[in-house]
């Protein structure tokens, strides 16, 4: 088989799709597709965002996030999420997610997702794009229908989690419309 050498990029396939929650006195959320378990015992979890997202400064002020596991079906959501900013508009308000409390952080977890993982943020690394936190898994949630006999979580239950096909990297957010996808987010809500 013949392979040709291409320019270095952060080609990996399938890319899941997480939504991570901040803040506690003024929540947001957003798409992270940059995610990953780096560490068994005791349990952590990694993330990298970019130091101008708005969510990048609440993570370093509060010290800690939530990485909600959406749905297939919450594609949409996601999409519509990573491409607005919470300095500028109301994520929740327009999407109709809900939040709900979280067990041993402030920052609250999305009532939609099926497994919401608490994390205290343990280590940063700066990077020269992105801030990696690493975050200590405190609690874990999971509906009953994505439990196996076992009461581990098994996502294929729920129809798998949301992914992304392509290069992991961020998508340049002028390829998306807002204002439709605004309106995608309404009438979906509607049915």
């Amino acid at each position: 088989m013949v392979k040709r050498l291409i320019e270095p990029n952060t080609t990996f396939y399938p890319a899941a799709v997480g939504l991570i929650t901040t803040g506690a006195d003024r929540p947001n959320v957003m798409t992270c597709n940059r995610m990953a378990s780096c560490s068994a015992e005791p349990p952590r979890l990694s993330i990298s965002i970019r130091p101008g997202r708005y969510s990048h400064g609440l993570i370093r002020s509060t010290g800690e996030f939530v990485l909600n596991l959406p749905t297939p079906g919450q594609a949409l959501l996601a999409d519509y999420v990573g491409v607005v900013s919470g300095r500028e508009e109301d994520k929740f308000a327009v999407s109709g997610l809900r939040l709900a409390p979280a067990s041993r952080l402030k920052t609250p977890l999305l009532a939609e997702c099926p497994v919401n993982i608490e994390c205290a943020v343990e280590h940063e690394l700066d990077l020269d794009s992105h801030t990696l936190f690493i975050g200590r898994v405190l609690a874990v949630h999971a509906e009953e229908s994505v439990l196996d006999a076992n009461g581990d979580v098994d996502l294929s239950r729920s129809g798998g989690i949301a992914y992304g096909w392509g290069k992991v990297r961020e998508r340049p957010t002028y390829n998306f419309q807002v204002e439709t996808l605004r309106s995608q987010v309404h009438s979906a809500r509607a049915r």
